[in-house]
């Protein structure tokens, strides 16, 4: 996107550093916050498609996409504080659109409840489904039921699991894989057929033998990929059918997935009877979005030592650095010490959580025994803490590494208003977050 006035990326502030103003009146900061904006939008304007495919009424939301385009349109505005309130405006309808998101999903596929699931164990002719579309998932069971067809998910799609209009599918079978970057190496390993139906797929490499067996739905696609068009599975079932059966996947591993905030409020009473009595002493929110490399196995190590009085809350991939430890239970309650909400459009169920927390125990939000810790990645993960801060939640920790977009200025803003912390070290980290039990 260019300025009217100047060859420079208005988007990128017309080459301004710091306060300085650029050729087209607009500061650093200012298009910081617009690049903020654009980037959150982006996030909401993903859950809206999904919850559009399911027939839900996202007129709320879609103004305030409208609304917010309008603002970045150059020479609009240079009020800092209209930024900051815009930048809320948008926490606020990602809330909104969450929840939206997460009734059509329940509305249409029931509640979700706690199940295990087999993890990269796989037989037969099958289908593996990567992506965050629930409604596309359902008509591919469908369409490939009594077909001798059997389907699993990968990454985002774990969820699905807890669903019982999903679960119902008896040739839905388990899942495969682990967080959305594993792809190159995973599709290459599984010799069945692929689908991806929405955003975090990896660009093939050229030397890859599995793009003629991907298929693409919806927005989603690659060069020489083949596309799903109007939910018409005829191709990639035909396809399956004829390669061999799936092989090279004979784990007894098990993962667990289905704590949807609606089933974790109907064990409200347990959950504060705990609280109350000291036996759990605190809630850690360890959800975000993963990147590859070595920074993220902080969040495994963090929620690994995290002492057995504590309760893991999470959602999206980010989970996969640390699903596979068994947490166990609170002791003399059966409450899980992990609970995984979902995709990241279910991180709105932390937000319910605290709420009904807050108000049953009559505490301020920031004032609970709740301590959010997120990896950081992409505009999904924008969105959710913009929602976070939207609510005036404070005191959030962000890693492995700050959003190359936020400059220090903007930072110290955030610092100040909502003390948000980078991540450091774990131990340390650790020490400033847990509450201290008392004699």
């Amino acid at each position: 996107m260019f300025c009217d006035q100047c060859s420079m990326s208005a988007i990128n502030g017309c080459g301004a550093k710091g306060q300085e103003i650029g050729t087209c009146g607009k500061d650093a900061n200012l298009a910081k916050l617009q690049d903020i904006m654009i980037y959150g939008l982006k996030g909401l304007s993903a859950y809206r498609t999904h919850a559009d495919q399911l027939g839900a009424n996202t007129k709320v939301v879609d103004d305030v996409l409208a609304e917010t385009l309008y603002f970045t349109l150059t020479n609009s505005n240079f009020n800092f504080d209209e930024h900051i309130a815009q930048l809320m405006k948008i926490g606020t309808a990602g809330i909104e659109m969450m929840n939206i998101l997460s009734d059509a999903h329940t509305g249409h596929l029931g509640v979700p409840t706690p199940v295990t699931v087999p993890q990269n164990k796989a037989e037969g002719k099958a289908i593996l489904v990567s992506g965050h579309n629930l409604d596309m998932l359902q008509k591919l069971l469908e369409a490939t039921k009594d077909k001798g067809i059997n389907i699993y998910t990968h990454s985002e799609m774990l969820p699905a699991h807890g669903y019982p209009e999903l679960r119902k599918y008896a040739h839905l079978k388990g899942n495969i894989g682990k967080a959305w970057f594993d792809q190159t190496t995973l599709f290459e390993k599984w010799n069945g057929t692929i689908i991806v139906n929405t955003n975090c797929i990896v660009p093939p490499k050229k030397s890859s033998t599995y793009v003629e067996r991907l298929y693409t739905y919806s927005i989603v696609g690659i060069e020489e990929g083949k596309k799903i068009i109007n939910d018409d599975f005829t191709d990639v079932i035909a396809q399956t059918l004829a390669l061999p059966d799936v092989t090279g996947f004979e784990s007894d591993e098990t993962l667990q997935t289905g704590h949807h905030y609606k089933t974790i409020l109907s064990l409200a009473p347990q959950v504060l009877e705990a609280v109350a009595a000291g036996k759990i002493r605190q809630f850690f929110v360890i959800a975000g979005c993963d990147a590859p490399g070595k920074g993220g196995e902080y969040y495994r190590e963090f929620a690994k030592n995290l002492p057995e009085d504590c309760v893991i809350i999470t959602s999206s991939c980010g989970k996969f650095r640390f699903n596979d430890i068994d947490f166990g239970t609170i002791a003399d309650t059966g409450i899980p010490r992990y609970l995984d909400l979902g995709q990241c459009n279910d991180s709105v169920g932390g937000i319910h959580i605290a709420l009904a927390v807050s108000q049953a125990l009559n505490t301020p939000v920031n004032d609970l025994p709740i301590s959010i810790v997120l990896s950081w990645m992409e505009q999904k993960a924008v969105l959710v803490l913009l929602a976070l801060f939207s609510i005036g939640i404070q005191n959030i920790y962000l890693g492995p590494k700050p959003p190359q977009f936020v400059n220090d200025d903007i930072f110290a803003f955030l610092q100040e208003h909502f003390n948000l912390h980078l991540t450091g070290d774990v131990e340390s980290d650790m020490e400033n977050l847990l509450i201290k039990k008392t004699a």
